[in-house]
C-alpha cells in the first residue's frame, strides 16, 4: 500500500488550516479605544458620588466594565502620559514635570504605537500630546499614523496655537494647521469616530487615543450647557461641571458608534483620567496633602473588555500597567524592560497577579530629581510617603495618621523597594531630551519654544510674553553645516513686533548680534556650525531691558 500521496494530502490540508488560522487571527486582532480626560478628579462623576455632575454614560460604562477603584497615576500631565505610552517609570525617560525641558519623552523610549505598528496596527491620537513637539519627539515620530492635536499642556498655553481657545479650536492635523468649528471635545470625538469608522471599513486593527484637553484649565464649558446648569440652580464651578457633562455625552456617542459599527465584540474601551486632583469634588472634601499622597495620584480607570465580566477591582494597580496590559491583550510580546505588569489576570479573574504588588510613584516637579522627594511606595494596605511617613489606608484612607514609628519593619521593607528602584534609574544627565537640528531624517524646520528651556526661566502661558525672562534650549547639531535661526518674541502666527532694538544669539562658542528696527518682528541669524551638543540662547534688548526669544525656528540650509 502506497501511503505517500495520502500523507502529502493530509500535510497539505493541515498547512492550509494552519495558514487560515493565522489569517483569522490577523482579522480578529482586537481594537483599542482609550479615552483619557485631563485633570479630572476621581470624584467628578455621578457614579463616584459627585452631588451636581450628572454622567449617565460614564455610569453606564462603569457598569459594563472592570472598574479599578485603587488605581494610581503620576501627578501631572507629561509624567502620566510617559508612563501610559511606555509602561516604564517616567523618571527613566527624563519626564520630571510639564515644562522646563523636562516634559519631553526621551528618544530612546519605545512607545505603545511603535510596538503595535509591526503587528498590523494603525494608531491615531486626538487631542493632547504634551511629550515634545520638535523632532524626534512629535507624535508622528513616536508611531502615531494619524495626528490631530493641540500644542502645549493645555489649549491656549504658550506652545499652543497663538490665541487658541476651547471654542473653534485650532489643531495641528498631520503637521498642518487645522481650524475647527464647535466645542473642542465635540470636535475631537467626531474626528475619532470618523477615524474608527474608516479603519472598520479598511478592516485594519487600530489604537485610537482620545486625549481630551478637558478638564484642564481654563474651565470654559459649552455655553448652552453652562446656561442650563445655572438655570437649574447649580452652584460651584459650573464651567467645569459643564465640561465633564459634555465629555460624558461624547463618551456616550463613542459607545453608540462602536456598537453601530459592530465593533463591540472586538474592541477594548478604556476610560481614565491622567492624574489625581486632590479629591476635588469628593463627598469628604478636597484633600491637598502634597505630591506624595494618594489624592495626587488616585484616578478613575475602567476597561470594557469583550469576555470580561463587569466587576469592581480593589487591588492596587496603576497607569504604568496600561502599556503591558494592551500588549498582552493584543497578543504582542511585552518588552523585558517594562516596569508595569499586565492586568489581564484581574480582568479575566485568573491567577497570576502578585499578592504583594508594590507600586512606586515619584514626580520631581522640577528639572532635577531628588531622592525620596515627592515619592510614594504603595501596596494594597500601606503607603510610604517621602520615605519617612507611613499610613495604613485600610483604616486611614485620607492618610491623616502617620504610624511609621510603630511599624519600623514595614517602613524598612518599603524603603528597600524604593532603594532598588532608585538604584536602577539612569543618570539624570543622560535622560535630558535634546532637540535635534539638521538631522538627515528630518527635513522639517524645527520649532523651539520657551516651554522647553532646560535652564533659566520656566515660561508656560501667554502671560510670559509680558514677563521678561530668559533661558536655554539643549540642542544637538546633527550635521556640520549652515543653519538659519529665526528668533521671535511671539510666534509667527501672532506676527507681532519684538519691541526691542537689539538681538543676540549664542550657541556654544558662537555669538552673533544685530540691531533691529522699531517695527521688527523677528531677528534672523545664519551660522556655520560643527556637529555636537550645545546650549542655545537667543535674546532681545531694549535699553537695559533684556528678555529671551520665546520662539526660535531653525532650518538647515
Amino acid at each position: 500500500m502506497n501511503i505517500r500521496p495520502n500523507l502529502f494530502g493530509w500535510l497539505f490540508a493541515i498547512l492550509i488550516c494552519f495558514v487560515n488560522g493565522f489569517e483569522l487571527t490577523a482579522a480578529d486582532k482586537p481594537n483599542v479605544v482609550f479615552i483619557l480626560s485631563d485633570n479630572q478628579s476621581y470624584y467628578e462623576m455621578s457614579c463616584h458620588g459627585h452631588a451636581d455632575i450628572k454622567t449617565p454614560n460614564i455610569d453606564k460604562l462603569a457598569g459594563q466594565s472592570v472598574e479599578f477603584t485603587n488605581f494610581h497615576a503620576p501627578p501631572y500631565c507629561s509624567p502620566s502620559r510617559a508612563v501610559i505610552l511606555t509602561g516604564r517609570y517616567a523618571m527613566r525617560s527624563g519626564v520630571f514635570t510639564t515644562i522646563a525641558g523636562r516634559s519631553i519623552l526621551h528618544k530612546d523610549e519605545k512607545t505603545l504605537p511603535q510596538f503595535l505598528k509591526p503587528n498590523g496596527y494603525h494608531s491615531a491620537i486626538f487631542g493632547k500630546w504634551h511629550l515634545g513637539f520638535s523632532y524626534p519627539y512629535r507624535p508622528k515620530d513616536r508611531g502615531f499614523d494619524e495626528v490631530f492635536v493641540h500644542g502645549g499642556g493645555g489649549v491656549g498655553q504658550m506652545e499652543d496655537y497663538y490665541g487658541n481657545s476651547l471654542f473653534d479650536t485650532t489643531f495641528i492635523h498631520n503637521g498642518k494647521v487645522s481650524p475647527s468649528k464647535g466645542y473642542c471635545t465635540d470636535v475631537l470625538f467626531d474626528r475619532a469616530m470618523d477615524y474608527i469608522e474608516a479603519k472598520q471599513k479598511e478592516k485594519q486593527p487600530f489604537f485610537c487615543f482620545v486625549s481630551t484637553p478637558v478638564t484642564h484649565s481654563p474651565h470654559h464649558g459649552p455655553k448652552e450647557l453652562v446656561a442650563q446648569l445655572k438655570a437649574q440652580g447649580i452652584q460651584g464651578n459650573v464651567q467645569l461641571y459643564a465640561q465633564v457633562q459634555n465629555l460624558d455625552a461624547n463618551i456616550g456617542h463613542m459607545m453608540k458608534k462602536i456598537d453601530e459599527l459592530g465593533l463591540a465584540k472586538n474592541t477594548m474601551l478604556v476610560y481614565a483620567s491622567d492624574q489625581g486632583m486632590n479629591d476635588r469634588g469628593a463627598p469628604h472634601g478636597d484633600n491637598r496633602k502634597g505630591l506624595g499622597y494618594d489624592p495626587a495620584h488616585h484616578v478613575p480607570f475602567m476597561i470594557r473588555l469583550p469576555g470580561a465580566k463587569p466587576k469592581v477591582v480593589e487591588r492596587i494597580a496603576g497607569m504604568i500597567d496600561f502599556f503591558p496590559t494592551i500588549l498582552d491583550h493584543c497578543g504582542i510580546k511585552r518588552p523585558g524592560n517594562s516596569d508595569g505588569i499586565s492586568l489581564k489576570p484581574l480582568l479575566l479573574g485568573k491567577e497570576g497577579y502578585p499578592e504583594g504588588r508594590t507600586l512606586i510613584i515619584q514626580c520631581p516637579r522640577s528639572r532635577q530629581a531628588t531622592k525620596w522627594k515627592n515619592s510614594a511606595v504603595k501596596t494594597d494596605r500601606w503607603r510610604l510617603v517621602n520615605g519617612d511617613k507611613l499610613y495604613d489606608v485600610t483604616v486611614d484612607p485620607r492618610q491623616n495618621a502617620d504610624i511609621a514609628e510603630k511599624n519600623r519593619p514595614t517602613v524598612e521593607k518599603l524603603r528597600q523597594a524604593y532603594e532598588a528602584y532608585w538604584a536602577d534609574l539612569p543618570d539624570q544627565a543622560t535622560t535630558l531630551s535634546r532637540h535635534l537640528l539638521g538631522h538627515p531624517d528630518c527635513l522639517d524646520e524645527i520649532d523651539l519654544n520657551g516651554m522647553d528651556w532646560y535652564r533659566g526661566g520656566s515660561p508656560w502661558n501667554n502671560g510670559a510674553y509680558n514677563r521678561p525672562s530668559s533661558g536655554a534650549w539643549a540642542v544637538t547639531v546633527s550635521e556640520k553645516g549652515r543653519y538659519r535661526f529665526e528668533c521671535r518674541r511671539f510666534p509667527r502666527t501672532a506676527d507681532k513686533p519684538v519691541g526691542a532694538s537689539k538681538a543676540e544669539i549664542q550657541i556654544g562658542e558662537h555669538t552673533a548680534k544685530i540691531d533691529l528696527s522699531e517695527e521688527a518682528k523677528k531677528a534672523t541669524f545664519k551660522l556655520t556650525l560643527e556637529a555636537g551638543e550645545y546650549d542655545l540662547e537667543a535674546s532681545f534688548a531694549n535699553g537695559k531691558k533684556r528678555f529671551g526669544a520665546l520662539w526660535v525656528y531653525v532650518k538647515k540650509l
